[in-house]
């Protein structure tokens, strides 16, 4: 069984305890300071496949590393975990590139959860996140309400599989579940995304998020 390798990042302590139990995950750093995280020596062979960023402590905190972290390890999913839910954190979270931003409440079966997932590729955003972005793209709207529909729209011309695809990205099916509801086989899935990717230039899904946010001062006049 090939281990994901993590690189832990936060101040709270305790977290590779619990990473130590699970035998498809390995802790290969730890540290609470920007300078070692910058300073980690890694080869290829212990690059981390993920980063988890332990905020819990102070939202601030978490948001300050994120930056930091896209310049060091620009290919590498992060998550934050954190007691902070109000939907500002999860909006900076997101459009800094999180791939995953668990809360605290929810306990550390979710934080591996969401370490193998993201591992996989997946993001894991909380169940509030498409009522928080309707919320945030309604904001300030003379007129009717704009839906996601519309705000999806505003990105460009897509045919009508690639719509579909991109509602259901949007709402953080995975490739497999995207693949039973259109009854696509996955290699196609991929094969669309990847164009979708290319018409919007973004190159994950977290930045897909990122950029429907983005969209808020264009389509609400």
């Amino acid at each position: 069984m090939k281990s994901i390798k993590l690189l832990i990042y936060g101040g709270q302590g305790g977290i590779e305890e619990f990473i130590e139990k699970e035998e498809d995950i390995k802790a290969i750093g730890v540290t609470g300071n920007e300078m070692d995280l910058l300073d980690f020596n890694h080869t290829s062979s212990v690059m981390p496949d993920v980063i988890l960023i332990d905020a819990r402590s102070s939202g601030k905190y978490g948001q300050e590393v994120m930056p930091i972290l896209k310049v060091k390890y620009p290919s590498t999913p992060f998550i934050i975990f954190t007691a902070y839910s109000e939907g500002h954190y999860l909006i900076q979270a997101i459009c800094r590139g999180a791939a995953g931003y668990v809360l605290q409440d929810g306990g550390m079966k979710q934080v591996l959860s969401a370490i193998r997932q993201c591992a996989n590729g997946q993001i894991v955003y909380p169940a509030s996140f498409k009522s928080i972005l309707m919320k945030k793209l309604q904001q300030d709207a003379e007129r009717s309400p704009v839906t996601l529909d519309k705000a999806i729209e505003k990105l460009g011309a897509f045919s009508k599989r690639e719509y579909e695809l991109l509602i259901l990205l949007t709402q953080g099916e995975t490739n497999q579940q995207i693949s039973k509801k259109l009854f696509l086989s996955v290699g196609t899935v991929k094969n669309y995304i990847s164009r979708i990717y290319r018409k919007l230039n973004v190159n994950n899904r977290p930045e897909l998020m990122a950029l429907l946010y983005s969209l808020q001062k264009n389509v609400i006049k």
